[in-house]
């Protein structure tokens, strides 16, 4: 007698119902306002596994229910438990000939959860489902039919990814196939890899928003871990050596601050996945954008004052320097009145390079621009401050990222050959130039 006729014979089995569809339907009502149970713990699983094996060895089915079962086939199907050879074979055979939806909805679960390429177990299952496609739960019959590539263990993830690679929003047109984890494990991790591989270099803003579709899918979770990772490294890889037009750099670090953050200041794990050079590059990016709001917030400040008309050459000499790619981070330090002016284009603007900045503590009305160029710190700064060139790994050095910064203890004395005044003529950009060269 099969385990099927076993289970059918309890004395608690429900008699098989005359309108499944009806059923089907509610159960599918309940699964979309409720969502689907939560997985067994891993231990809870193994003493399933144990009692599960004893019930084979034993013929004895009288303390195993069929949704147990199903949680075994959920969790070998997955490759996440390993079981004795004679349960391998009796799961396998009976799931060859087994009708009950419940435990060939788990073995689909399993299957996708644990989806290999060219793996033979990949290839055993997928016969297994396709035998066995009458008797599936109507979902699966649906997912199957809207993505045949899943049961093709040998090209599937690749064919899908190549598919995955054309759409403009890859996060909804998977849903829209019958997929309803798209960031999920196994079969869509391998279609993920496939996606990648498959999509041309990110140089244009409508790629870009392609990739980050999926990454940051509106309305929906955003992908984390490795996946996620891979996906920013290769949006930021061309541009290592080179700036991308401003208005993508511009899209690009709206997109990235706003849902992975600072690289210096938050989400360290996210960034350290990134990699050193991607991460190397949104700093660079970060820079740039630092740099103008200083430069706008201290033009504003020193408007009316003698020494504001400098402000624009200044701003040409620090960005032309910027846009060749010599700076490579960027951390205002602002004063009292400047940290207002800040705060106030930062609510009016949502810009966050405004809201972002270190506090000045000894000299109030004095702001500063901490710049990392190659082993340099140079430091720029406000009310006739003079330029200051340290090197990066000297003690007396101020630091990037701080909240807080006291100027006299880095001010240099007047005469100091690391130190220059903001001539008339200019000579002091020749003198940064050659402090960096």
């Amino acid at each position: 007698m099969s385990l099927i006729d076993r289970l059918a014979a309890l004395p608690s089995a429900s008699p098989s119902p005359a309108d499944v569809t009806r059923l089907v339907r509610v159960a599918e009502r309940i699964t979309k306002r409720f969502g689907n149970p939560r997985p067994v713990k891993a231990e809870a699983v193994d003493a399933l596994v144990s009692r599960l094996t004893q019930a084979i060895r034993r013929w004895d089915w009288t303390r195993l229910t069929e949704s147990e079962i199903a949680q075994v086939v959920l969790a070998w199907a997955s490759g996440r438990v390993r079981v004795a050879v004679d349960v391998d074979d009796f799961l396998l055979r009976e799931l060859r000939r087994s009708t009950r939806m419940c435990l060939l909805g788990a073995l689909c679960d399993g299957y996708f959860y644990g989806w290999a390429a060219r793996e033979p177990r990949t290839f055993e299952l997928a016969r297994i489902i396709q035998d066995r496609s009458t008797w599936l739960p109507r979902s699966w019959q649906i997912v199957f039919r809207a993505i045949p590539e899943s049961l093709d263990p040998a090209e599937g993830a690749v064919s899908l990814g190549h598919w995955l690679a054309l759409q403009a929003d890859p996060y909804g047109a998977v849903i829209e196939r019958g997929i309803v984890a798209p960031h999920g494990p196994g079969f869509m991790t391998q279609v993920h890899d496939a996606w990648l591989a498959a999509l041309p270099e990110p140089v244009t803003e409508p790629i870009t928003r392609r990739m980050l579709a999926w990454v940051h899918p509106v309305g929906a979770p955003m992908l984390e871990g490795d996946r996620a990772t891979s996906v920013v490294a290769q949006i930021l890889r061309p541009w290592s050596v080179r700036m991308p037009p401003k208005p993508l750099r511009t899209f690009l670090l709206h997109e990235l601050l706003e849902h992975r953050g600072d690289p210096r200041r938050e989400n360290a794990h996210f960034w350290a996945g990134v990699g050193e050079n991607g991460t190397r590059t949104l700093l660079r990016w970060l820079a740039g954008q630092r740099m103008e709001a200083f430069l706008d917030v201290v033009s504003r400040s020193e408007e009316n004052m003698e020494a504001g008309g400098q402000w624009a050459a200044r701003r040409r000499f620090w960005m032309g320097l910027y846009e060749e790619g010599r700076i490579d981070e960027a951390w205002p330090s602002y004063g009292t009145g400047a940290q207002t002016i800040a705060d106030s284009l930062a609510r009016k603007t949502g810009d966050l390079a405004y809201a972002s900045y270190g506090r000045q503590l000894s000299r109030k009305n004095t702001s500063l621009l901490i710049m990392r160029i190659g082993k340099y710190l140079l430091v720029e700064g406000s009310h006739n401050f003079r330029i200051h060139a340290f090197r990066q790994d000297s003690p007396s050095s101020p630091r990037l990222y701080e909240s807080q910064y006291d100027v006299d203890r880095f001010l240099l004395p007047v005469g100091h050959r690391d130190a220059r005044m903001h001539d008339p003529v200019g000579n002091w950009m020749n003198w940064v130039r050659e402090k960096i060269r």
